[in-house]
């Protein structure tokens, strides 16, 4: 190596804060890696001359592709989104000018859900790329690119090279909106756009168009619809009016257009104080009917405690309710009035089952509510071991020292701290790391999977061995058989919840602790 390219490539890689650094030619052929690089699979990636490309996942490689034809000396891309052995992670890209090396960083992310077991993995990345956005001042737009080719692709030209299809027109609208856009295909003609206004559309729609001659289908039309952002509306409700729009102008061939946007943000924002005055009223007047479901030890099948489920009247489940209690700031009196009802419920006799209640992040990070909610704590007149809570990472917790302040005194008052649903969305290591929790339940999408999916065993047992090196008991949800059970002890799982243990119930019937259930595993 000439003393040229090692000064450009020590430049390069100076001061790039990443997990790997990469090396390649024009082509796309490593020629120096160095870093995590067991992370890209074996045998371990070395400056041999591979195709770069084939250690991303499949969906990934258009991406990568379309960056390095991007990439022009003097110029920086990315960081943009690929995955490695599906693992999410940042790529980014650049050339100096001066040799014909391209040099390339990737970065990995906290563990990340699959779309499929996250399907609100969307609208949340789509609605804090707007917030980020108006906090600085920048203007955004909303567009749906979509396809007319006469006919769904993979009749015209078949399955395979329709897929090829996709994955050309993703990278090109992922590498379009840049780290600081999202884009998601909405069905096999549209993909949905959230994007500076300034970001070159009609670029987009000239590569998207090349992509459709080169697959054979020269003469497919490819449209591009914008709205502007609208800040008088907010952000989540704008998303979900964006996407409402979308499959109404399908539906009717009409435009998409700001008008039609706003009338449905419009009567989106009625129907929610609609639901925010019907829900404040139950929460205010108890008219609500808590459920508990058991949390047994698996070692010995007896009951540890129950998790404190809310529930409408007749056992109404109320997913939705709580969802929107958060985005609209109700989320605040459920999680009081939950814990004043298990507190209540502990304090009438010192004989009943010890519980466990639900706390979102959003409450947590509110600075007022959580002085209120550790004076309840103080005032408790109960044996602290048997009330805990459980993190729930349903709305990502934006400020994880006032979060994590509240947890630590959750703590020392007594109370365990459970970090729920690890694994998925937003709760990854990041979550292990800022918050120490003496318990974490995993994700039940890897208690579903794990049976019948050697990589999904792999990742449990890893999360498994994690908390236990943490010093943090597990518990592993929705366990349905006994052959589930079995396993997961055997695995090291310290509790388990599940309809094989038993499904909610009333906590008005575990008043009487001689009915409470066990089951061995």
């Amino acid at each position: 190596m000439s003393l040229v390219e090692q000064r450009n490539r020590f430049l390069s890689f100076a001061f790039a804060a990443a997990d790997i650094l990469i090396e390649t030619d024009g082509k796309g052929r490593v020629t120096y890696a160095a870093g995590a690089v067991a992370a890209l699979g074996e045998p371990q990636l070395n400056g041999t001359g591979e195709d770069l490309a084939k250690r991303f996942d499949r969906t990934s490689r258009p991406i990568f592709q379309a960056t390095m034809h991007r990439l022009k000396p003097g110029r920086r891309l990315g960081p943009v989104r690929i995955a490695v052995g599906g693992r999410e992670c940042r790529l980014s890209g650049w050339m100096l000018g001066e040799d014909d090396r391209i040099r390339w960083s990737l970065s990995y992310e906290a563990m990340h859900a699959p779309d499929e077991l996250d399907p609100q993995a969307f609208e949340r990345c789509a609605e804090r790329a707007i917030e980020k956005a108006r906090s600085a001042g920048v203007n955004m737009a909303m567009s749906v690119l979509r396809i007319d080719a006469g006919d769904a692709l993979d009749r015209l030209i078949g399955d395979a090279r329709a897929a090829a299809v996709y994955q050309s027109v993703a990278a090109s609208c992922t590498l379009a909106v840049g780290d600081d856009g999202v884009a998601r295909q909405v069905d096999e003609e549209r993909t949905a756009l959230i994007h500076d206004r300034n970001v070159d559309l009609e670029n987009l729609r000239t590569e998207v168009k090349a992509s459709l001659a080169d697959a054979g289908l020269p003469d497919a039309e490819v449209v591009i619809e914008s709205v502007a952002d609208a800040p008088s509306i907010e952000p989540g409700i704008a998303i979900q009016a964006f996407l409402y729009a979308i499959n109404e102008a399908a539906q009717s061939d009409k435009a998409l257009d700001i008008v039609s946007l706003q009338e449905v943000a419009e009567g989106m924002m009625r129907e929610n104080e609609r639901r925010m005055t019907e829900l404040r009223t139950t929460i205010a007047g108890r008219v609500i009917e808590p459920h508990a479901q058991p949390v047994v030890e698996l070692e010995t099948g007896k009951v540890h405690h129950y998790e404190l489920l809310l529930r409408l009247p007749d056992g109404k489940p109320v997913q939705d309710s709580v969802g929107f209690a958060e985005s609209t700031g109700l989320i605040y009196e459920i999680d009081f009035a939950m814990t004043e009802i298990a507190a209540a419920f502990l304090r009438e006799d010192y004989d009943r089952p010890a519980l466990a209640v639900n706390l979102s992040g959003k409450s947590l990070t509110n600075m007022a509510w959580g002085k209120r909610f550790l004076a309840l704590l103080s005032d408790l007149r109960i044996d602290r071991s048997r009330l805990s809570f459980e993190l729930t990472e349903t709305a990502t917790v934006s400020n994880i020292k006032a979060a994590n302040a509240v947890i630590q005194k959750i703590r020392e008052r007594g109370h365990q701290v459970c970090l729920d649903d690890f694994g998925a969305g937003s709760a990854g290591f990041h979550y292990l790391r800022d918050f120490p929790a003496d318990v974490v339940k995993i994700d039940g999408s890897y208690i579903k999977q794990f049976e019948h999916s050697k990589r999904d065993a792999t990742l449990l047992k890893g999360m498994i061995n994690i908390c236990r090196s943490l010093g943090a008991a597990t518990v592993a949800e929705m366990i349905e058989t006994e052959a589930q059970a079995t396993t997961l002890k055997g695995f090291g799982v310290t509790y388990g919840q599940g309809y094989y243990f038993g499904k909610p119930v009333p906590l008005s019937s575990l008043k009487d602790p001689k009915k409470n259930a066990s089951r061995a595993a």
